[in-house]
């Protein structure tokens, strides 16, 4: 009884760290699209200003 309740916990911990993770990468990958949005907005606004 007491191995199934440990074994119940540990794959629960287990289930739980796998969603923390992914939604971990989930923000990380929204920062890096965010960051080469701006790194382009800005190639271009220098592009636009260098052609004047």
């Amino acid at each position: 009884m007491k191995l199934n309740l440990f074994l119940f916990t540990l794959l629960a911990a287990a289930a739980l760290y796998a969603v923390v993770l992914r939604r971990q990468l989930q923000a990380e990958q929204m920062r890096g699209n965010m960051y080469r949005d701006i790194s382009a907005r800005l190639d271009r606004r220098v592009t636009e200003l260098l052609t004047k």
